[in-house]
């Protein structure tokens, strides 16, 4: 009978004992017995059953005897609100948004009155297996008092990556070049890519598909053909500071394919401060096959600010 007492008292202070233990949870899903012997606005000292004395930081606390920390609730309501803004805001923008801005231009006056300025930009992003991307270009170029000659173009395409690196793209784009004395001119294409690779450091895609060009130049005519089309596009950062990158683009005629027309554009970007850039592009574009009174090749040396995100 004294066994049976022995046994019921000592399982009364047990239950007793576990019933009024204090119990804190950290973040981790540790659970540690004991008693709080004070608190701090940073970290908690708890009297561990098991490891006696402990400073533990507040914010590593989930809760004290089922009580949430102050602090860490805190935190986390003030971290998914900013995560919670940039997510709404990027919403339509998909998993990722990159993108670079330049501009570029010179003025003189005097004997020789001329004003030449231009601007680009383009973003990519991606939402699931599609990937975004746009460009613009705008570039204005007055001698004297003529009239300035405009020259501009917008582009969109879609690239569907069906399998691993492998895309199918279909993109789109309307501009002008009074340079070249093209009035109008509008693109339709489907290319199959491959982005061989793209990191920090380097990227390299290539394509290769059918163009649809129709162009209304400035004499009345115009010109509309379906074109093969291989592209590529490249970059790399030398150094790791200095970034070099590389564009082209070819186009023959299906129906006559002495109708050819090629564009390259080679730039670098030097460093300023944070995502500012000094940019140095060199663009080269040959027409075999131009209107009237236009040259077959225009080349193009542009210097400006490069900002890219």
């Amino acid at each position: 009978m004294s066994h049976i007492k022995l046994f019921l008292s000592s399982l009364l202070i047990i239950i007793f004992s576990a019933a009024s233990a204090d119990e804190i949870i950290l973040l981790n899903g540790d659970i540690l017995q004991g008693s709080k012997i004070e608190e701090t606005d940073s970290h908690i000292i708890w009297n561990s059953d098991n490891f006696g004395n402990l400073s533990i930081a507040l914010d590593q606390v989930r809760s004290v005897n089922g009580a949430p920390s102050p602090k860490t609730s805190m935190e986390v309501t003030q971290s998914s609100s900013k995560e919670e803004t940039p997510a709404n805001t990027m919403s339509f923008f998909g998993e990722s948004f990159s993108g670079s801005t330049a501009a570029f231009g010179n003025m003189s006056s005097g004997n020789d009155e001329r004003n030449e300025w231009g601007i680009e930009a383009d973003m990519s992003w991606l939402s699931g297996v599609l990937r975004h991307r746009s460009a613009l270009g705008y570039e204005s170029k007055s001698a004297d008092d003529n009239q300035a000659n405009v020259e501009y173009q917008l582009s969109h395409s879609v690239d569907w990556f069906f399998k691993d690196r492998w895309f199918w793209s279909n993109q789109g784009s309307f501009g002008a070049n009074d340079n070249r004395a093209i009035d109008n001119s509008y693109t339709l294409g489907s290319n199959l890519g491959n982005q061989f690779w793209d990191n920090d450091d380097s990227a390299l895609l290539a394509e290769a598909g059918l163009v649809w060009i129709s162009e209304e130049f400035v004499d009345g005519t115009k010109d509309d053909r379906m074109t093969l089309s291989w592209s590529s596009d490249y970059r790399k950062l030398l150094f790791k500071q200095v970034g070099l990158s590389h564009s082209h683009q070819l186009l023959v005629a299906i129906e006559d394919t002495d109708n050819r027309q090629f564009s390259a554009d080679v730039g670098f970007d030097f460093p300023l401060i944070n995502n500012l850039f000094t940019k140095i592009s060199l663009e080269w574009t040959y027409d075999n096959q131009p209107v009237e009174g236009v040259e077959k090749i225009d080349r193009k040396l542009n210097l400006g600010v490069n900002y890219s995100w």
